[in-house]
């Protein structure tokens, strides 16, 4: 693509002409000032087709992607799973013996990727502490029984997905989570997504703008503030949004909510699993084809509203609808602060990024629809631009 240049005195990019109605509502929430600090990429085909940023963003610099860095990490595991080198159909005992306990010797790693696994949270009391040591974390949840039978209902597991998935990665393959991002992501793609950061010189802090639970529906205020219901369970235990710009908290393994990255990155690493990228594929159609397939839609336990999961992905809801209900994608949110997505039918990736929290803590209001907005117009924007690269390729196959 061409080099960046000045959309306005908010934005800066470049793109391709297909795509300015999505240029413009990027601007548009610039302007009132609904975001700032913020990065989007569309892949389309493989390439590039559109990379903004704000104006004050620099180009190189990185955020936390709170819980996206689910969708990364099964990315890494689908991908350890098509080579062999795992097995998400076997028990998650078999290479990690003390999750056995409470009942949990049959539970595979494919129950718990689809949130099915009845592990939103765990009884023990963690203090940050104990979340950042990693070794606390993960023998609470080995030894916590199942909320629900596994298999039979599904509520989103928050900290304890990246505690399950991350753990038995480390004992199947001897590896830490972001040495498996440097094997599967940094070398092969150049994509830059870390878990544990050595230092804030090119980190973008969050930066809260509304007061806390603006927007928010009352049932989930309500849910936050009872102890003992799944939300605050899963969310409360401990809460770790006082720490997340520290690096304390950045340097640590916290691989459901705590990988480090960039729009880029991550439109990138999403593109490889639906195409080539520069020559890499990181799926096959097959694995593609598994991880991408409903495993379980309903009302969620957590959060008592609809969610359709895949297996370790979010499929469009009526209140995460990614780019809308009638988009084949997948992909997974980041609250308040990012999406990522991929639409294996029209060949494209899109991911957006930002520092700026408009305060929402159930991501279900129609307060702050930004992600939404412009993963629509992503996917309608290509979908313009589908019979353009249909004649192009017309044409190279068919000189006159």
């Amino acid at each position: 693509m061409e080099n960046e240049a000045p959309y306005s005195e908010h934005v800066i990019g470049t793109y391709s002409e297909e795509f300015l109605p999505l240029v413009a509502e990027f601007d548009r929430i610039h302007r009132e000032g609904q975001d700032s600090n913020a990065e989007l990429c569309v892949y389309v085909g493989g390439e590039e087709r559109v990379r903004l940023r704000s104006a004050e963003r620099l180009p190189d610099q990185l955020q936390n992607v709170r819980s996206v860095s689910k969708a990364l990490l099964s990315v890494v595991t689908h991908a350890l799973h098509e080579r062999g080198v795992i097995d998400i159909d076997r028990p998650i005992a078999e290479v990690w013996p003390e999750f056995a306990a409470a009942g949990k010797e049959s539970l595979t790693l494919a129950v718990f990727l689809s949130h099915q696994a009845g592990l939103i949270g765990v009884d023990r009391r963690l203090s940050v502490d104990d979340v950042l040591e990693w070794d606390p974390a993960v023998e609470a949840l080995a030894a916590q029984r199942p909320y629900w039978e596994p298999g039979t209902d599904h509520g989103y597991h928050d900290l304890t997905f990246g505690w399950g998935v991350g753990e038995f990665l480390r004992r199947a393959t001897g590896k830490s989570v972001d040495e498996l991002f440097r094997e599967e992501f940094r070398e092969p793609l150049g994509a830059e997504v870390r878990i544990g950061i050595d230092d804030l010189t090119r980190f973008a802090p969050f930066r809260q703008t509304r007061p806390a639970g603006t927007g928010t529906a009352a049932d989930i205020l309500h849910l936050l503030g009872d102890n003992s219901s799944f939300l605050s369970r899963s969310q409360r235990n401990p809460n770790l949004m006082g720490v997340e710009n520290s690096l304390r908290y950045l340097g640590a393994e916290v691989p459901g909510c705590n990988a480090v990255s960039s729009a880029r990155v991550l439109a990138r690493i999403f593109a490889a699993t639906i195409g080539p990228v520069d020559g890499t594929r990181l799926w096959s159609e097959e694995t593609l084809l598994r991880a991408s397939r409903l495993q379980r839609r309903g009302t969620d336990r957590v959060f008592v509203r609809e969610r359709a999961y895949s297996l370790g992905f979010m499929l469009p809801d009526h209140n995460l609808p990614q780019a809308g209900l009638a988009v084949d994608s997948f992909g997974h949110y980041g609250q308040d602060c990012a999406l990522v997505f991929a639409v294996p039918g029209d060949d494209l990736a899109f991911a957006y990024t930002t520092t700026q929290l408009n305060r929402r803590l159930d991501q279900y209001t129609s307060t702050d629809d930004r992600a939404d907005r412009l993963g629509r117009l992503a996917v309608e924007s290509a979908r313009r631009l589908a019979p353009a690269r249909a004649q192009a390729e017309l044409r190279r196959v068919c000189p006159s």
